[in-house]
């Protein structure tokens, strides 16, 4: 009887045990390699500036959420990059009560058509900012 009970136990906290995979490379995410610039990319590269995008939430909730949509904002209006990004919360109309994130910049296009490359130029990618939740570097 003894090894029986004992036997349930032991077998229920092996099932109960979770399985910690391997780390594993994150999905690729749509437009995950939209450049993100804190200021602006070195004079050598000239761009054009298309317009200025902001997206916001109108409640709770982290500032790498909205970031897709802003992303997904300035590529609809035909950007390459955005410049002078920044993400913060914001205070509502209720600034004791509620405060909402916020995230911003400016949407350029390349003049030239080659590729750029984000991280020689200083800038960072989307999926980047997102995975570590940090803001590009100025």
């Amino acid at each position: 009887m003894k090894k029986i009970s004992l036997l349930g136990i032991l077998l229920t906290s092996l099932l109960n045990t979770a399985y910690a995979a391997d780390e594993v490379a994150p999905p690729a995410m749509l437009n995950g390699n939209f450049c993100l610039f804190a200021t602006v990319p070195p004079p050598d590269f000239k761009y054009t500036v298309i317009k200025e995008v902001k997206v916001s939430k109108g409640s709770y909730g982290g500032v790498a959420d909205m970031i897709p949509a802003l992303v997904g904002e300035a590529r609809g209006a035909g950007a390459d990059a955005i410049i002078h990004y920044a993400g913060s919360q914001r205070f509502g109309f209720f600034p004791w009560r509620l405060v909402r994130p916020v995230v911003r910049g400016t949407a350029i296009k390349w003049d030239s058509a080659e590729p750029v490359d984000c991280a020689k130029l200083g800038g960072t990618t989307m999926q980047n900012v997102i995975a570590t939740n940090r803001a590009p570097e100025q």
